[in-house]
């Protein structure tokens, strides 16, 4: 596992090994950057079900300003926080072990402020999508314009949160049985 683009670029990751960790593939995260733009300067970024921390660690390389990782795992916070000491990214993040989606009160709770891109990565078929994006929405967590990549599988029962509030489905991709969403979120007036 790969850093795929930005200042450190090719720069290798730790990974839990023997754990129930399912860290995105260099290929999916290089697609979803390719999506996103090669460059995300200044954005704060949010990465939920964090696992190894790598989609936020490839926003921070990428020229993002800051991100939090939000994890409920201890031995995934360890890998986060190690991964971040590798990639020399320590001061501009935030590590937290909360258990989603109704940890996020808590990170509102520490003032992160709002966020212009995030990451949800959580267990495939778990449910967690939808509640997650309703509770990022309920507490005003998402920055005017903001986005939102979603990765499920295309085996999943999640269903695709395509109608919630101010979010629009901008596109859907499938790498294999993955499964990568991207919405954008405009405030309503």
């Amino acid at each position: 596992m790969r850093i795929t683009g930005g200042m450190i670029r090719g720069r290798q990751l730790a990974k839990i090994k023997g754990f129930n960790i399912r860290p995105t593939s260099d290929m999916v995260r290089g697609s979803i950057f390719n999506i996103l733009g090669q460059t995300l300067t200044d954005l704060s970024i949010l990465d939920l079900f964090a696992g190894t921390g790598s989609l936020g660690i490839e926003s921070l390389s990428r020229g993002a300003k800051n991100a939090v990782f939000v994890d409920k795992s201890s031995r995934a916070l360890a890998i986060i926080k190690k991964n971040l000491t590798i990639c020399g990214y320590d001061g501009l993040s935030m590590i937290i072990r909360e258990k989603l989606p109704n940890g996020l009160d808590h990170i509102q709770n520490l003032g992160c402020g709002q966020f212009d891109l995030v990451f949800i990565d959580p267990p495939y078929g778990k449910g967690y999508i939808r509640p997650t994006i309703y509770k990022l929405i309920e507490i005003k967590l998402l920055a005017k314009d903001s986005r939102i990549i979603v990765e499920s599988s295309t085996n999943a029962n999640d269903p695709s949160p395509l109608n919630l509030y101010s979010l629009q489905l901008k596109l859907t991709k499938s790498y294999g049985s993955t499964v990568i969403s991207l919405y954008s979120h405009h405030e309503e007036r």
